[in-house]
């Protein structure tokens, strides 16, 4: 995995994207960059039909010893960030959005193999 370098804004260049969730086009995931301190830092970003959230890993972030612990914490964050729809947008996105989540929520209660 490639080191990542902040910029001059401390924004760091993601190294490793997972993605948790896919729903058509739509999809949820955790970006992870290799710092060089030796942690992870991570970023979690959700795409749908109507909106999303993105953007980069931050130096100032907290960071985390292996990647599997990164993309934790971004599952959580995920969640915490994860945007409720608008009463006005069709069931379609309702429908989308809760299948999404659904899934994230189900990647969180599984074990971890490592």
């Amino acid at each position: 995995m490639d080191i990542s370098i902040p910029n001059e804004w401390g924004a760091l260049k993601t190294s490793h994207k997972e993605i948790v969730a896919r729903h058509g086009r739509s999809y949820a995931g955790v970006n992870v960059a290799f710092c060089e301190d030796g942690l992870y830092r991570q970023y979690p970003h959700l795409f749908y039909s109507y909106g999303g959230f993105c953007g980069p890993a931050n130096i100032k972030d907290p960071g985390y010893a292996t990647v599997a612990e990164a993309v934790n914490a971004g599952l959580e964050e995920l969640l915490r960030r994860w945007h409720k729809p608008f009463p006005q947008e069709p069931q379609s996105v309702h429908d989308e959005l809760a299948e999404l989540r659904s899934q994230v929520e189900t990647r969180i209660r599984q074990p971890s193999l490592f």
